[in-house]
C-alpha cells in the first residue's frame, strides 16, 4: 500500500443494545467526534459516516456495515476507521476474515486508534487476533448472562418478550405483566370462535382481510408508529395463514405464559423450535381470552383433515364418522342420485378405495345421519334437563358397569405382569452374579440382560397405561357431571353444526344396513359422547 495515496476514509461507529450501559466514551456521538478529530489531524478525506446504532457486534449483517462494503466495492473508500476492534465486531471468526482476507485482497487500510492498529504499518501482529478473541468472549459472556436472566424471569411467570402478543398490551406499571387489549382481543376471540365452527386457517384469514381488519403487525404499527425504523415492517397489511396459526397455537390466550419456545445452539445462530417439553410454562399469569374447553375444541377441529363442500361450508361430520367393521373414516361425496337427490352421503373409505373385497359400503346419507344424531342429542338433553338427578344416577351406574368389566380383566393381567417384573429382577440379579464369577461371558451377559430389561420396560409401560385407564374410571363420576352440565343446553336444538358436534361427540360408528325377513331395512349407529363414551342408558 502506497503511503502517498489519498486516504478516502469511511468512519464506522457501532453501539449495540447490550452496550447501552457503557460509559459515555462508547456513545455514537463520542465515537464520531474522536474519529473526525483523528482524520483532521492526519489530513484524511472523510467520504461518509456509517453508524449502526443498536446492532449487535456478534454478526456482520448490519445495515450500515453492508452499505460501507458496497462503497468499498464501488472504489469510493480505501480506508476504514473505527474507534477500536470491539466497535468493529465481537465475532472472532468473521472479524478475522474481514481483517486478514477481505481488506487485504482489496488493498483496504484498516485503522483502530483505540487499539493502536494500522495495517499501513505492516501485517497485523498477534495482539489483534487476541483482542478479537477477547471481544468475542465478552459477547458470549453477555449473551449467557442475558439468557440466564430471561430464563429466571420466565420461570417466575414474567413476560420477557419485546412486543406483547396480539390481543394484549404491556402493563404500564410493570412491563413483565400483560393486560387485555380489548380491541385486538375481540378479534382473537372471533378467530377462536370461527375455528371452533370448523373453519380453517385460509377461510378465517380471507374473512378478516375482506372486512379490512388490520393484521397483527399492522395493528401494532398503528399503536406504535415509531417502533420500527425500517419501512419493511410496515408494508404488509394482509392476513396470512401463519398469523392465524400462531394465534390458535399460542397458549398465552389460556392465561398462561409459555416462553422460551425457540432457541439456538450457537450465539446468534439459526433459531430453531424447541420441543414442547422444553418450554417454560407458568399458568394463571394474566387474564385468559379463551376457556380451556374452547381451546380443546378448537384443537380437535384443527387436527382433522377436511375438505370443504362445494358450497364452501366445512363438513360438520369430518373426523367423527367411522366404519364399524374396519375402523376407517367414512368419506363424504356430493354426487346426487337421479332418483332421490340429497345433500350428500358417506361411505367407508376402504370400500371406496379397494372395493367390496376390502369392506362393505356402510352407506348413510348426510340427511339420515344428521337426523339420527340430532334426535339423540335432543333426547339426552331433554331428559337431563327434566330429570337431572335420575339421569345422572343412571349415567354413573352405566359408566361404572361398563368400566368395571374391563377393569376386572385388567386387574388380573396387572397382577401377572407385576409378578413377571419381580421375576425378571431376580433373573437379572442371578445373571450379574454368574458374570462376576466368570460362569458366563460379558458378551452373553450383555445380550441376556438387554433382552430381559426390554421385556421389563414393556411390561412397566403397559402397567402405566392400565393405571391411567383406571384413573379414568375413578373420574367417571366427575365426567358424568360435566356431560350433564353440557348436554342440558341443547334441549331445543333445531340444527347441527361442527361446533356442536365436536363439543358433544367423540366418535360415531356406522354399521352396514340390515334387511329382515319382512324386507324392512335398519341401520345401527353408535354415538360415543365426550366425557362418557358409548354408554347406553334407558331413558
Amino acid at each position: 500500500m502506497q503511503q502517498t495515496q489519498t486516504v478516502n476514509a469511511g468512519i464506522y461507529c457501532r453501539l449495540s443494545v447490550d452496550d447501552g450501559n457503557l460509559a459515555e466514551s462508547e456513545s455514537i456521538q463520542t465515537q464520531k467526534a474522536m474519529l473526525t478529530d483523528y482524520c483532521r489531524q492526519h489530513h484524511f478525506h472523510i467520504v461518509d459516516y456509517f453508524v449502526d446504532d443498536g446492532c449487535s457486534g456478534t454478526n456482520f449483517d448490519r445495515p450500515e456495515f453492508q452499505r460501507m462494503l458496497a462503497e468499498i466495492e464501488a472504489g469510493r473508500i480505501n480506508t476504514v476507521i473505527c474507534k477500536d476492534l470491539s466497535r468493529f465486531g465481537r465475532n472472532y471468526y468473521e472479524a478475522g476474515m474481514y481483517l486478514d482476507q477481505y481488506f487485504v485482497q482489496r488493498d483496504i487500510r484498516f485503522i483502530a486508534p483505540g487499539d493502536n492498529v494500522d495495517t499501513s504499518k505492516g501485517p497485523l501482529d498477534l495482539s489483534v487476533p487476541v483482542l478479537n478473541m477477547m471481544n468475542d468472549f465478552y459477547a458470549r459472556g453477555i449473551s449467557q448472562k442475558t439468557k440466564a436472566a430471561k430464563i429466571t424471569r420466565a420461570k417466575q411467570g414474567m413476560f420477557i418478550g419485546s412486543k406483547a402478543p396480539y390481543g394484549y398490551c404491556k402493563d404500564p406499571a410493570d412491563k413483565h405483566h400483560l393486560l387485555v387489549d380489548e380491541e385486538a382481543a375481540a378479534v382473537v376471540r372471533r378467530i377462536f370462535a370461527m375455528a371452533a365452527d370448523g373453519q380453517g386457517y385460509n377461510r378465517i384469514a380471507r374473512a378478516l382481510h375482506a372486512e379490512g381488519i388490520p393484521n397483527p403487525m399492522s395493528y401494532f404499527n398503528e399503536k406504535h408508529p415509531d417502533y420500527f425504523k425500517s419501512p419493511y415492517w410496515k408494508r404488509d397489511t394482509q392476513w396470512h395463514v401463519t398469523s392465524i396459526q400462531k394465534i390458535l397455537e399460542n397458549p398465552v390466550y389460556l392465561g398462561c405464559m409459555a416462553q422460551c419456545r425457540v432457541g439456538n445452539k450457537t450465539m446468534k445462530g439459526k433459531t430453531v423450535k424447541k420441543p414442547r417439553e422444553d418450554w417454560i410454562v407458568v399458568e394463571n399469569t394474566h387474564e385468559a381470552l379463551v376457556t380451556a374447553e374452547q381451546w380443546e375444541l378448537v384443537h380437535r377441529q384443527l387436527a382433522i383433515k377436511r375438505r370443504a363442500r362445494k358450497d364452501g361450508e366445512p363438513q360438520m361430520f369430518a373426523g367423527l364418522l367411522y366404519c364399524s367393521d374396519c375402523g376407517s373414516a367414512l368419506s363424504f361425496s356430493t354426487v346426487h342420485r337421479k332418483t332421490k337427490p340429497d345433500g350428500g352421503r358417506y361411505k367407508c373409505w376402504l370400500y371406496m378405495r379397494h372395493g367390496k373385497e376390502a369392506c362393505t359400503s356402510h352407506y348413510i346419507s348426510l340427511d339420515q345421519i344428521s337426523a339420527v344424531v340430532l334426535n339423540d342429542i335432543r333426547k339426552q338433553a331433554r331428559y337431563a334437563c327434566l330429570y337431572r338427578d335420575t339421569f345422572l344416577k343412571k349415567l354413573k351406574a352405566a359408566m361404572a358397569e361398563q368400566e368395571s368389566q374391563s377393569l376386572k380383566q385388567q386387574e388380573k393381567e396387572d397382577a401377572k405382569m407385576r409378578k413377571r417384573i419381580a421375576a425378571l429382577d431376580g433373573i437379572i440379579k442371578k445373571l450379574l452374579e454368574q458374570n462376576a464369577s466368570g460362569a458366563i461371558t460379558d458378551e452373553r451377559f450383555a445380550a441376556l440382560t438387554a433382552e430381559y430389561e426390554n421385556e421389563q420396560a414393556g411390561l412397566k409401560e403397559t402397567l402405566t397405561a392400565h393405571e391411567q385407564a383406571a384413573q379414568a374410571v375413578r373420574e367417571a363420576a366427575e365426567n358424568a357431571e360435566r356431560f350433564t352440565q353440557v348436554i342440558k343446553d341443547y334441549t331445543d336444538l333445531h340444527f347441527l353444526d361442527s361446533r356442536i358436534l365436536h363439543t358433544l361427540i367423540q366418535r360415531i360408528e356406522v354399521y352396514p344396513r340390515q334387511v329382515d325377513e319382512q324386507g324392512c331395512r335398519t341401520q345401527r349407529v353408535d354415538i360415543c359422547y365426550n366425557f362418557i363414551g358409548m354408554t347406553e342408558i334407558e331413558l
